[in-house]
């Protein structure tokens, strides 16, 4: 798998800076909805479904949006996967540190400190500290997203639907904006279809590198599912 590079972005971008970090923290809105969704959005800004997984079948749609309220501008994407995995191996893969592990992998410039359920509300929640690998200046660019997700199962308590939801919490002020959110099923005929929504306002993102976070996050994940060891390996200290 080939992976993107927005620790290099902003690690240059903190050597040009002439003034120590400045960071912001962010509040995470309640819940496990997605940012997006079908019903609200209009058809053309959803892909059809693929029709076959192989490795990760991926079907994307992009864009960009202006400021709204306290929503800064920021480019889109809208991805449907389609996962060879059945709906519990998912839900199992992004518990801690598998999950973590799969949240960071398409940033590969970064170091990673995880915290564990930091939101104990949630059937699953962890905290990814991503931190730009470099120098003082560059590692003191760190920002925090937080991951919480919950599983709806029946009456035989077999999952029916995860969500998932994401956003940055903390940390330097060139992040405006980062925030994903995951809705997976099960797929007519086996394995698992999720829904995924990025959006990003950072420098050095498009609506494209939006669309690559998608695909590299759903490799990540397959590659989990299947107990495949990813490479390069993400660097993150688990307490």
């Amino acid at each position: 798998m080939t992976t993107r590079r927005f620790g290099r972005a902003l690690a240059a971008l903190a050597v040009l800076a002439s003034a120590a970090c400045s960071r912001v923290t962010t509040e995470f809105e309640p819940g496990v909805d997605p940012w997006d969704n079908p019903a609200t959005s209009p058809p053309e800004e959803w892909p059809p479904w693929p029709t076959a997984s192989g490795t990760v079948g991926l079907v994307t749609v992009t864009g960009a949006r202006l400021a709204s309220g306290s929503t800064p501008s920021h480019h889109w994407a809208h991805g449907r996967v389609l996962l060879a995995a059945p709906i519990a191996d998912v839900w199992s893969a992004l518990q801690w540190q598998s999950g973590v592990v799969v949240a960071v992998y398409p940033d590969d410039q970064v170091d990673c400190e995880a915290t564990n359920r930091p939101e104990p509300g949630f059937e699953l929640s962890y905290g990814v500290k991503e931190i730009p690998q470099g120098g003082v200046l560059q590692r003191a660019n760190w920002f925090r997203v937080n991951w919480r997700g919950e599983a709806m199962r029946d009456g035989a308590m077999a999952i029916q639907k995860v969500n998932l939801k994401a956003q940055k919490v903390d940390g330097t002020v060139y992040v405006e904006l980062m925030r994903q959110s995951v809705v997976a099923v099960p797929a007519p005929g086996g394995g698992t279809q999720l829904e995924i929504v990025r959006h990003i306002n950072a420098p050095g993102e498009s609506a494209t590198t939006a669309a690559d976070w998608i695909r590299l996050w759903a490799e990540a994940l397959d590659a989990q599912t299947k107990g495949t060891p990813l490479a390069p390996l993400t660097r993150c200290a688990f307490p």
